[in-house]
């Protein structure tokens, strides 16, 4: 007996089966076992329980091969015999056959002094091309033959391989005792590495008023041979692979930073540079709660001390297979505000974004999402919960609706006759213009070049009251824009410099 599949719960990676048969017990010891187990079974994860009626004593694990298989295999046995065979009789034909090449050609050599009449020399040289020409084509068709008959022979061994495997099952045999003699239901649990999930997303948003729909997914694996049909499904973020040995602090020793510095030479001025890391963070948003449907919910979350577990509400049927099958966790409204993003200099459409605070409690872990906006698909992302700080920040793509243009204005450059110096002018019009129906907010961002030399003097003339960073350049506007309406901020700074060097501007 191999027992009817129960419940799977299934890992990061790997799965721990459980499986349960009803055994008619008699009175004092009984030996039970359950066959027909999946090879990659770990025997140190076996374990087995009853419903009370008997007592479990001792479980022992092995492997046997199952006989369905057999006549199978032996058929590609037979095949690998014949084509082996084949393949000899090729290969001792192409030595024939380059043996006779190495013949003829050391009988063309004439030896010295000896002279061949011309029709003895016109026979010779017809044989020499009509039979090497002959060998040529016998030795590739030769090879052509040796190389098919060598890709059948792979193909078998690699079936055989296959089938030998399939061949190979585990058992469990249980000792147990019953006092009185009663039927008992036993149940057995085993780790296998053959399965696993994988989480991800859908975030879905109808417009800017609304709140954002997040349902949590997951795509289940498992290749074990063996169907779970109408099982119960327990998800867990535990990874047993892992191991679970707790880490052990070493001497933190400290000495003097010694960087690895490249040095160049540029305008005979000499530079270091150093390849620095920095952080990128996105503009905070923020949000107001969230709301849930328990009736919705399609999982029971459960934390535990290392890990969290999603139980499915009802059963689930998994075939085994590479292709997995998509399963629902739970789906979470929650409300947000929202603000697009422009930065018109390096991109020309806008981004919205959308920032979720106290989303700790939706038990999300790092996967990819695809983002729906107003009902349209607009792209993929990444949720990373980890790195969230202020809040869950998610990209929800570009909108065509909002447009923001970037115009240049008229240069200018003086240079007086006695002047050292030169002086250029820049001028930039940023205008963006909400086609949507409803209000939105908007950051819109540009930036004013930053002098590293002190000869270089950077003056911003005019910033249309921007946020301005001095140490980056950022100029940085804040928005409310109502529907159809359209702004507009002119950019000016000027650039002094001496007039024998050259700065490059936009």
């Amino acid at each position: 007996m191999s027992g009817k599949i129960t419940e799977a719960i299934v890992f990061l990676n790997g799965a721990q089966i459980s499986r349960t048969e009803r055994f008619e017990l008699k009175k004092g010891m009984n030996k039970l076992v359950f066959r027909d187990l999946p090879s990659d079974m770990n025997d140190k994860s076996v374990t087995a329980s009853s419903d009370g009626k008997c007592k479990v004593l001792s479980v022992t694990c092995g492997t046997a091969y199952a006989k369905a298989a057999d006549e199978r295999i032996s058929d590609l046995y037979k095949k690998l015999e014949e084509l082996t065979d084949e393949l000899n009789g090729a290969q001792r034909l192409h030595g024939v056959l380059s043996e006779e090449e190495d013949l003829i050609r050391k009988n063309t050599q004439t030896p010295a002094g000896k002279i061949y009449r011309s029709n003895d020399m016109k026979e010779a040289v017809a044989f020499f091309r009509e039979r090497m020409a002959s060998l040529c084509a016998e030795k590739m068709a030769s090879e052509k033959k040796m190389e098919r008959l060598s890709e059948k022979i792979s193909d078998i061994r690699t079936q055989i391989g296959i089938s030998d495997n399939e061949r190979r099952r585990s058992h469990a045999e249980i000792e147990v005792h019953s006092d009185d003699g009663t039927g008992s239901e036993l149940t057995i649990s085993y780790y296998t590495k053959r399965a696993g999930w994988t989480p991800y997303y859908d975030i879905r948003v109808k417009d800017v008023d609304s709140p954002v729909s997040i349902s949590s997914k997951a795509t289940v694996r498992q290749s074990t041979g063996e169907d779970w049909n109408d099982v119960s499904l327990v998800l867990s973020t535990g990874d047993p692979a892992v191991g679970g040995n707790a880490p052990e602090l070493m001497p933190w020793y400290i000495d003097f930073y010694e960087p690895n510095v490249t040095r160049s030479r540029k305008n005979k001025a000499e530079f270091q540079e150093f390849n620095v890391d920095v952080p990128m963070a996105m503009e905070a948003v923020s949000m107001k709660g969230f709301i849930s449907d328990p009736e919705d919910e399609r999982v029971g979350p459960s934390e535990n001390v290392t890990s969290v577990e999603y139980t499915m509400r009802t059963p689930y049927s998994i075939p085994s297979s590479d292709d997995g099958r998509s399963v629902d966790i739970a789906s979470y409204e929650l409300e947000a505000e929202y603000v697009y993003k422009s930065v018109r200099k390096l991109e020309k459409d806008v981004f919205l974004l959308a920032s979720v605070k106290q989303w700790e409690h939706l038990n999300l872990i790092a996967g990819e999402a695809n983002i729906f906006f107003d009902d349209k698909f607009v792209g993929t992302t990444f949720i990373e919960p980890r790195k969230a700080e202020e809040g869950l920040k998610i990209s929800l793509g570009r909108d065509k609706n909002i447009i923001v243009t970037r115009t240049r204005g008229k240069d200018q450059t003086a240079a007086g006759m006695m002047s050292q110096s030169v002086k250029v002018s820049r001028e930039w019009t940023l205008t963006v213009k909400n086609l949507r129906k409803q209000k939105i907010n908007i950051v819109l961002e540009d930036q004013i070049p930053v002098s590293v030399n002190k000869s270089i003097v950077v003056d911003p003339v005019t910033i249309s009251g921007a946020a301005h960073d001095k140490d980056k350049g950022k100029l940085e506007w804040e928005l409310t824009l109502e529907p159809a309406e359209t702004r507009s901020f002119q950019v000016r700074y000027t650039v002094s410099y001496p007039k024998d060097r050259t700065v490059l501007l936009e």
